[in-house]
């Protein structure tokens, strides 16, 4: 039994390491939604597959550890009184060995590490698919985050025209970005309530984002960098409009 747990243990651990290499290799030529989301469906099917099996796959690798080997050395070379055939404590050979060389205990546990693979990949479909949803919405507010609010007015990039084009065009793309992930979800992920779960999370990071929009154009004034009463509207309506679209979107994946 034990044989076996071992031979587990390591193939479960080499089938985790081989699919994260497959994800860089699947990134590099098809993108990063791609790369996610095979991620995502092969660590289920590997969890899945281990699920049956009462098996633990934890173990306890030892390794020695010569990295103060050389500084032990030069103790006992520089040492002229040393007692090569003592019996006692003070052999100086035994302190050698037990200077220069240590035991070093890791513990392995490959469900746990497939499980972290597994919640990794999920986030990293979660962050980078919302960003690349709301992606102009995304980088208005990263770039409000790194000024104070009273520099943030007289930015260029928050200038209300701008601004406005930028939620436009947004809204204008939204649409087709929504389907495309649909399509790449549904070639990969079989499972509805599975997308239900990934989408969801997507859906309440668009609505903070949202929101984080609203705070900041809700306190600019009238008359500074191109804002007033009218544009304020117009962007308030189409924050509104990606909003319950992501919404709509994440209600259907059930």
């Amino acid at each position: 039994a034990r044989v076996f747990e071992d031979i587990a243990l390591q193939s479960v651990q080499s089938c985790t390491r081989c699919l994260k290499d497959a994800g860089s290799y699947i990134e590099k030529r098809k993108g990063i939604m791609h790369s996610d989301l095979f991620l995502v469906k092969h660590l289920l099917i590997l969890r899945e597959q281990l699920s049956p099996f009462d098996v633990k796959l934890r173990s306890v690798e030892r390794q020695l550890d010569f990295s103060d080997a050389g500084k032990a050395v030069s103790r006992f070379l520089a040492n002229r009184n040393r007692r090569l055939f003592s019996m006692s404590t003070e052999n100086a050979l035994v302190t050698l060995l037990r200077e220069g060389v240590s035991v070093q205990e890791e513990s392995v546990d490959s469900k746990r590490d497939l499980e972290d693979a597994l919640r990794s990949a999920c986030n990293a479909f979660i962050e980078h698919t919302s960003k690349m949803l709301v992606n102009e919405v995304v980088t208005l507010v990263e770039s409000c985050h790194k000024v104070d609010s009273d520099t943030l007015k007289t930015q260029s990039f928050f200038n209300g025209k701008k601004v406005e084009d930028q939620m436009k065009k947004n809204a204008t793309e939204l649409e087709d970005r929504l389907a495309d992930v649909t399509t790449q979800m549904g070639l990969y992920l079989d499972n509805p309530a599975t997308q239900s779960i990934l989408v969801k999370p997507i859906a309440r990071r668009i609505g903070k984002t949202m929101e984080e929009v609203r705070k900041y154009i809700i306190d600019v004034e009238d008359g500074t960098n191109g804002w007033d009463e009218n544009i304020r509207g117009q962007i308030f309506l189409t924050v509104d409009e990606i909003d319950k679209a992501v919404k709509k979107a994440s209600k259907a994946a059930k």
